[in-house]
């Protein structure tokens, strides 16, 4: 059986915060970078009452979570979150958590995906279909993180 994938509640901030810097950290950062992103990596309970939280829970226990926002820029959604826990990384947990984000928002009729993904987790959305458009700076000067987009056509 798979994951199941609930609703976060805002009591699951400190919760899933934990589990993104842990995430984060896995890639083994220098603590000085960590520490500037730790505002990035926080999840408030207004965060998760604002935009859609989904927990990925697999035999037990939390797995990871993804978070999708609205981006009006671009007038699209975009992942504003996306970790899986460190020990649950390579069993399929991030694939099927994925599909599970495609098909919720092919189901709203959403028409295109926007990702600014950590250098890392780059090989991971090309995977998934996504095609790099551009890159963005990150709040390390001189570092840049690539932004992807997957395109949802009618099923």
């Amino acid at each position: 059986m798979g994951p199941q994938f609930v609703r976060a509640e805002p009591r699951d901030a400190p919760t899933l915060s934990a589990l993104a810097w842990r995430a984060k950290k896995h890639w083994g950062y220098p603590e000085d970078w960590m520490q500037l992103w730790k505002g990035e990596l926080t999840i408030s309970p207004e965060d998760i009452e604002r935009h859609e939280v989904i927990k990925i829970m697999g035999k037990a226990r939390l797995a990871g979570f993804y978070a999708l926002q609205n981006n009006e820029r671009h007038h699209c959604t975009e992942i504003g979150h996306f970790w899986i826990e460190p020990a649950c990384m390579g069993k399929g947990y991030g694939g099927m958590a994925f599909h599970h984000l495609l098909n919720k928002l092919r189901q709203k009729g959403e028409k295109r995906l926007i990702i600014e993904s950590d250098p890392y987790a780059a090989g991971f959305y090309e995977k998934m279909g996504a095609q790099q458009i551009g890159r963005l700076e990150s709040s390390i000067s001189g570092r840049y993180l690539p932004v992807y987009e997957i395109l949802l056509p009618d099923e």
